[in-house]
């Protein structure tokens, strides 16, 4: 199936359900044309696989891609050093419902034998277009006989600059605190502690390109936006109280940026396996559900 486009008067995306169910592009309609706010993954320049994508059934990273859970110890394929980014980005899902402004999508584990995580699961991912809003819902159900470990997010890119080359993209957020990533492989190596001033956005301020940054975040608020202000646009964003984390990637000479709300931390099993309440994992019995919503409000001056 190819990739499918919604669009309004204000705002247009494209998904693609063969890869993950994946936004391809996410635009404004600003000044009688279409400006791209996400890389534009059909460009030739464009070094990423996709302009913003889900993670399910965990978020971010499991040390090694081994953890224990209610007594068993598991082993996951590592894509890289570690586990990474749940196992849904890269298959093929369904399309359970298309509108013009709406498109629903879904994916079930049982339809592979090779998927990397212990447990069925099943995940019912909602877009749809109302103004000048993207509105995005998550849920993720077991279908296993016992309990499982349960993680979402979203990974969207975002552009460093809009209309005016070498303009700095402003962003403002709030949260408590931050994990410790002293061994440099995005993996806690402590509890969350107070932000470092390099991480601290709850006032607004500019996103240095030379600043880089893979932090985790908890406590997060479930507001925030990022301003263009020579651009004269503000994308405001928001997530339902389950996104109780944020990571924010932001690679050295980019030229996009990465905002995430997720539910939670990075290496969360591990977290929750050692007790820290901060963990953000969800234990979800056989036929229970994880709901969470993500919403990209565009304003243009």
């Amino acid at each position: 199936m190819p990739p499918i486009q919604l669009e309004n008067a204000h705002l247009r995306t494209t998904i693609d359900p063969n890869q993950g169910s994946s936004l391809r592009s996410f635009q404004v309609h600003r000044n009688n044309t279409w400006l791209p706010l996400m890389p534009e993954i059909d460009e030739p320049a464009c070094d990423l696989a996709a302009a913003s994508f889900l993670m399910v059934p965990y978020s971010n990273r499991i040390a090694d891609g081994s953890f224990t859970f209610a007594g068993e110890s598991h082993q996951l394929q590592n894509g890289e050093q570690h586990a990474i980014h749940g196992d849904v980005r890269k298959r093929a899902w369904r399309v359970e419902e298309q509108q013009p402004h709406r498109l629903v999508c879904s994916f079930s584990s049982a339809e592979y034998n090779d998927v990397n995580w212990p447990w069925a699961f099943s995940v019912r991912a909602e877009y749809e277009l109302t103004e000048h809003t993207l509105q995005q819902r998550l849920t993720l159900s077991n279908r296993a006989d016992r309990s499982m470990p349960a993680g979402c997010g979203w990974h969207p890119f975002f552009n460093r600059t809009l209309t005016q080359d070498g303009e700095p993209a402003h962003l403002h957020f709030q949260v408590q605190s931050a994990y410790p990533d002293s061994y440099d492989n995005r993996i806690p190596s402590g509890p969350a502690q107070a932000l470092a001033p390099h991480q601290d956005f709850t006032s607004e301020s500019p996103l240095a390109p030379d600043n880089f940054l893979d932090a985790c975040f908890h406590g997060y608020d479930g507001q925030g936006h990022i301003a263009w202000p020579k651009s004269g646009v503000r994308l405001h964003f928001a997530c339902s109280n389950a996104c109780s984390h944020l990571i924010l990637y932001n690679p050295a000479q980019k030229p996009y940026f990465a905002v995430e709300p997720v539910t939670n931390a990075n290496d969360g099993v591990n977290l929750h396996a050692r007790g820290d309440q901060t963990s953000g994992i969800a234990v979800l019995e056989p036929g229970q559900s994880l709901e969470a919503e993500f919403s990209l409000r565009v304003e243009c001056g």
